[in-house]
């Protein structure tokens, strides 16, 4: 008798753990659908993918010619578009001189591995050469290998400061030209500076 009721201990005892099992796994399941689910529906609705650190880099005959990054961006697969917040630009030139663009955010137009155009506003910077070109919005044409500006453009260098509404760099010949409404100012102290620093 003892040993009999004995066994319907146990036997209540392991029916209850295995009924507190499922409950906290049935629980823990819904926890995890409810955490799941917006994330899914956020990545579904017309975005093909959400990419973090995206980067693409071009290399030619084993050499880097540019490398845009950015901190994370979300890929429009029917656009073959990447809408981008902290995007850089570098074009690696045959010199071993660089020019670079950067912005807060933008897009990133893909044809396959290349890219075809990159279009970047706010705080925008182009770094060529010793000079630092600012402006709120600049676009970068693959065809033409040109970055413009439509905007007002702020160029500072070594020797002086130069203003104006817009701009066209030319990439492979780091030629910088301001269009209109230009203005400039030459420090003569900091061009003597340049002067002495000049190797003889």
């Amino acid at each position: 008798m003892k040993r009999r009721l004995r066994f319907t201990v146990v036997a209540l005892v392991v029916v209850l753990l295995g009924g507190v099992g499922v409950l906290i796994a049935r629980s823990v399941w819904e926890q995890r659908k409810r955490t799941i689910v917006p994330d899914m529906l956020e990545l579904v609705a017309g975005v093909s993918q959400h990419i973090q650190d995206f980067r693409r880099v071009k290399v030619k005959d084993g050499r880097k010619v540019w490398e845009v990054s950015a901190k994370d961006g979300q890929y429009f697969e029917e656009e073959k578009t990447v809408v981008v917040r902290g995007a850089i630009m570098e074009w690696y030139l045959e010199d071993g001189r660089t020019v670079g663009l950067r912005g807060d955010e933008g897009r990133i137009v893909l044809d396959g591995r290349e890219v075809t155009r990159v279009e970047l506003r706010g705080d925008i910077q182009v770094s060529l050469a010793d000079y630092v070109v600012r402006t709120d919005s600049a676009a970068y044409d693959n065809d033409q290998q040109t970055i413009t500006a439509m905007g007002r453009v702020e160029v500072s260098g070594r020797a002086l400061q130069l203003n104006g509404d817009g701009l066209e760099v030319d990439v492979d010949r780091q030629r910088l030209r301001v269009l209109h409404n230009v203005s400039m100012r030459i420090d003569p102290e900091a061009v003597s500076r340049v002067r002495s620093d000049a190797p003889a």
